[in-house]
């Protein structure tokens, strides 16, 4: 394996001050840094989302929650195991975590499994500004990490989308060179739902890697149509450096129960475990995570639900006339609203529709809307409808 790229005289351990920073970073420490974005708005409040939520008169298209809830088998072990939550949860996350280094073909020191994948997010966004060298990222991308590593005095440096609204490897590749010490890429791209040609990110990551670190988001692709065929894990078995980063928040319909891990090099699983930022992870949580790794019935029934939801927005969309960012492969689309984006959230809430009420810069008019329940998406379309008639 490649040297790790940080100076072995560097302490694996975060300081107190950086700790302090970063349970404090933004306003709400690293989970809120890593899960809002920190895009210089005030983070949403947060709100249970219970069945009398769903069951409500709001149509909630705004999170990237999966609507449909965990996977049938995941239910019934999560039932099983309430009695056990005094317990501490180190078995089942050794267990779950040698049945995720199976899973993906890599060793056990080289799996990292945290509460969601923020932690992993905001831990690499401060290794990244620790580092001598920029983040290279893509505008209008998923800001967790960019956003942490500006946080903590790193330089970003971000390329245009490509003319279809995909992350241009192209300029990245061009602006790679040694002023550049880590990458991030998230597939399918968040807010666009673009994917990238799992040929030529397989060769971008392997010649970038050479020089930095390449962390690679993978949370939605197993709602892609190329679905396992564009992940990028063998490239950790392969000795890269690089990090595939994962989470049960989304297909797997675990955001509440916070389940994520990456792989990457053993090294930095090292370096993330001795920052101090990471705590027992959550017991039902990783409960669940096996109960789902073992239900293919569920996963495809889940991959089927949402990619349907993906289909009725993109017709939706069709109908009101309004372009999207071509192909998307998450659960959301991104729409053109022809009006301004917090003016588009406000006026779809008084009508009982929940979008997302910030945006990314250049995208001023650009909203992201997530898979809902049919009777959801139908509520949005109506509402959309008479807001966009009034623009």
């Amino acid at each position: 394996m490649k040297p790790l790229l940080f100076s072995p005289s560097e302490s694996l351990c975060a300081s107190r001050r950086d700790i302090l920073r970063l349970a404090g970073a933004g306003s709400a420490g690293l989970a809120t840094l890593a899960a809002t974005g920190c895009t210089g708005e005030a983070a949403p409040k947060a709100e249970a989302q219970t069945a009398a939520t769903a069951a409500s008169s709001i149509a909630i298209l705004s999170s990237n929650e999966n609507p449909f809830g965990p996977f049938p088998k995941a239910m019934e072990a999560m039932k099983a195991e309430v009695a056990g939550v005094n317990r501490y949860s180190y078995g089942s996350l050794i267990g779950f975590g040698e049945k995720v280094a199976e899973l993906e073909g890599v060793a056990p020191e080289e799996v990292l499994v945290t509460n969601g994948s923020s932690p992993i997010l905001g831990l690499f966004g401060m290794w990244a500004a620790k580092q001598e060298g920029a983040l290279l990222t893509s505008m209008a991308t998923y800001e967790a990490v960019p956003r942490t590593t500006e946080h903590f005095g790193g330089e970003v440096i971000y390329t245009p989308l490509d003319s279809e609204m995909g992350i241009d490897l192209d300029a990245m590749a061009e602006r790679m060179g040694p002023d550049i010490s880590s990458v991030y890429i998230c597939n399918p791209n968040n807010p666009t739902g673009r994917t990238v040609d799992a040929a030529k990110l397989k060769s971008f990551a392997e010649e970038a890697s050479k020089t930095a670190m390449v962390f690679i988001d993978e949370a939605y692709l197993e709602m892609s149509d190329d679905y396992p065929n564009n992940t990028m894990k063998s490239l950790v078995s392969d000795g890269k450096n690089v990090i595939v980063c994962r989470t049960f928040s989304k297909l797997y319909g675990l955001a509440g129960q916070r389940l994520g891990y990456a792989v990457m090099p053993a090294e930095m699983v090292t370096w993330m475990r001795q920052s101090g930022q990471l705590s027992s992870v959550n017991h039902l949580g990783l409960i669940a995570g096996t109960a789902s790794l073992e239900d293919s019935a569920g996963f495809d029934e889940m991959r089927a639900k949402n990619i349907r939801g993906r289909e009725k927005l993109i017709a939706m969309a069709a109908d009101l006339g309004r372009p999207i960012a071509p192909k998307p492969q998450g659960s959301f689309i991104y729409m053109d609203t022809g009006m301004d984006h917090a003016v588009f959230a406000e006026e779809m809430a008084k009508l009982n529709v929940r979008v997302v009420g910030r945006t990314w810069p250049g995208y001023d008019s650009w909203t992201r809307l997530c898979v809902g329940f049919d009777r959801e998406i139908e509520a949005c379309h109506e509402a959309a409808r008479v807001v966009l008639s009034k623009a």
